[in-house]
């Protein structure tokens, strides 16, 4: 941390976005193996071990009327891992998929400049209600911009207040 907030909150105020952003763990060591079993080898049951962290972080927030929102996969990624990682994570709590999104390289095999400048693969369905307050939640923020876009095409809807949450940072 920096004194006007972390260095990628202050890339985030220079483009007009000030985050709001809740993570639970640091993305490193045990996390990092975590991930690699959970999301990358498909470890289904381990979506379990941080669901009760995950609700006690979140459901002061569903208390004071926000929507969770998942980040979504592709067709194409769902097709090959069998499950959204975000949706599992949620298992047991509220939310609502508003979002979909085009099939695009894996976010894992880009650098963070191609992260950045990456056109934007998500969009909202047609046909969904937007709650006027939204959590978007992510299992892994690493440079922001996933969580970014999605917060770009909320802002030009009603939608009044935006959080976001990812279980590591």
């Amino acid at each position: 941390m920096h004194g006007n907030g972390c260095v990628d909150c202050q890339i985030w105020k220079k483009k007009g976005y000030t985050p709001n952003h809740i993570a639970i763990f640091r993305y490193e060591g045990f996390m990092k193996e975590y991930f690699s079993h959970y999301k990358f080898m498909g470890d289904y049951y381990l979506r379990k071990i941080f669901q009760e962290d995950i609700a006690d972080a979140l459901n002061p927030l569903l208390k004071k009327g926000y929507t969770l929102v998942p980040v979504p996969i592709s067709e194409e990624r769902f097709a090959e891992r069998g499950f959204n990682q975000v949706e599992g994570l949620l298992e047991g709590l509220p939310y609502q998929n508003i979002f979909g999104k085009k099939d695009i390289e894996k976010q894992s095999s880009k650098t963070r400049k191609e992260r950045l400048n990456q056109e934007n693969p998500f969009f909202i369905k047609q046909n969904v209600e937007l709650s006027r307050k939204i959590v978007i939640v992510d299992d892994i923020y690493t440079t922001g911009s996933t969580i970014y876009k999605m917060v770009q095409l909320l802002q030009k809807t009603h939608v009044e207040e935006i959080v976001t949450f990812s279980l590591a940072r």
